[in-house]
C-alpha cells in the first residue's frame, strides 16, 4: 500500500509541473506506463525522455521511478538526484527527496535516506500538506525501526498517528506500533495496539486487514508462550488471509504456525509448516525468503 501510494502522490507531483511547461509525448508515456505498473515500458520511455529533454526534471524525475520499480536502485538514485537539481518548485521536490530516501532506504543506506526524508517533510510542512507528512513519518518511523532504534521509530509513528482524523487509516499505524512493542518485549501493549487495530478494521470491513492483524497478534501470543491464544487468533487470520487471497500473508500465516509448534515442540508439525511456507514462496518468485525458509527447515532436521 505505502509503494502505490509513494507512486500515485509522486506522479502527481511531477503532473503537476509538466502542467506548467509545453506537453512531451515521450514524458507522458514515461508516467502512463509508471501507473500503469507496465514499469519496463516506462524505463523504456524514460531513457528517451530523458534523451529528449535532458533539462527537463520531469523526464529524470519519470526514469527514477521506473528505475526504482523495476529495483535498478542505483539508477533510480541517480536519476531521482538529477531531477532534483533540475527545479526548485517546492511541490516537486518534496515528492523527489521522498522517493530519493525510499531509494536509499531499500538500498539499505538507512543513514541517507533519513536526511532526505526530513527535507521531503520539512517542504510538506511549508506547503500545508498533511497528507505526505504522514505517510513521511511512517518512512522515517520504518527507518528507525530497522535501524534497531526502536524508541525514535516509535516516536515518528506515534507523531504520524496524530496527524490522522480517519479512523479507518489509523489501522496499519496500529499495527506499525504493536510490533515495535512486541519487539521490545513489551507484549501487553502490543496486544493493546494489534487488537486496536483489529477492531477498527473489523468495524469498516477490512477483513484482510483484520486478518493481517490477527496473524500478528498469535504470533505475540507464540512469543508469550500462551499456546492457545496464539493458536486461536492464527487460525483466524490464515482463515482470513486465504479467503482474501492474499497468498504472500498466507506464507506467514504457515510461518507462524511453525514457529508455533516449534517453540512447543512438536518438530514434525512445525516442519509441516515451514515446508507449505517455502513451497508458496518458491511459486511465488519469493526466493531470498524461500532460501531463509529452507534454512529454518534444514535447522529443524538437526534438532530432531
Amino acid at each position: 500500500m505505502k509503494k502505490a501510494l509513494s507512486i500515485f502522490v509522486l506522479s502527481l507531483g511531477f503532473l503537476a509541473f509538466e502542467n506548467i511547461a509545453y506537453a512531451q509525448p515521450e514524458i507522458d508515456a514515461c508516467w502512463n506506463y509508471n501507473n500503469s505498473e507496465d514499469y519496463e515500458r516506462a524505463v523504456r520511455f524514460g531513457k528517451i525522455a530523458v534523451e529528449k529533454y535532458p533539462e527537463n526534471a520531469s523526464a529524470h524525475g519519470c526514469l527514477g521511478l521506473a528505475y526504482y520499480n523495476v529495483g535498478e536502485l542505483k539508477l533510480a538514485y541517480e536519476a531521482l538526484k538529477k531531477a532534483a537539481s533540475l527545479t526548485d518548485n517546492k511541490e516537486v521536490l518534496m515528492y523527489i527527496y521522498n522517493q530519493i530516501g525510499l531509494t536509499l532506504e531499500k538500498m539499505g543506506y538507512l543513514d541517507d535516506a533519513i536526511p532526505y526524508f526530513r527535507k521531503s517533510i520539512s517542504l510538506a510542512k511549508d506547503l500545508g500538506n498533511k497528507d505526505m507528512q504522514f505517510q513521511i513519518l511512517n518512512y522515517i518511523g520504518m527507518s528507525y525501526k530497522n535501524k534497531g532504534e526502536l524508541d525514535k521509530a516509535l516516536s515518528y509513528y506515534e507523531e504520524s498517528l496524530s496527524l490522522l482524523n480517519n479512523e479507518k487509516e489509523k489501522v496499519d499505524i496500529y499495527g506499525d506500533i504493536a510490533s515495535i512493542y512486541a519487539e521490545k518485549g513489551d507484549y501487553k501493549k502490543a496486544i493493546n495496539y494489534y487488537q486496536k487495530a483489529i477492531e477498527i478494521a473489523e468495524k469498516y470491513g477490512d477483513y484482510r486487514g483484520a486478518s493481517i492483524q490477527k496473524l500478528n497478534l498469535g504470533d505475540t501470543y507464540t512469543k508469550m508462550k500462551d499456546y492457545k491464544k496464539a493458536k486461536k487468533y492464527l487460525s483466524e487470520g490464515l482463515e482470513g488471509v486465504k479467503k482474501a487471497e492474499d497468498k504472500f500473508w498466507e506464507g506467514v500465516g504457515y510461518l507462524f504456525f511453525g514457529k508455533l509448534y516449534k517453540d512447543k515442540g512438536d518438530i514434525k508439525t512445525a516442519k509441516e509448516y515451514y515446508t507449505s511456507a517455502y513451497d508458496l514462496y518458491k511459486s511465488l518468485g519469493v526466493e531470498v525468503l524461500a532460501e531463509k525458509i529452507l534454512e529454518d527447515i534444514k535447522k529443524l532436521d538437526k534438532s530432531k
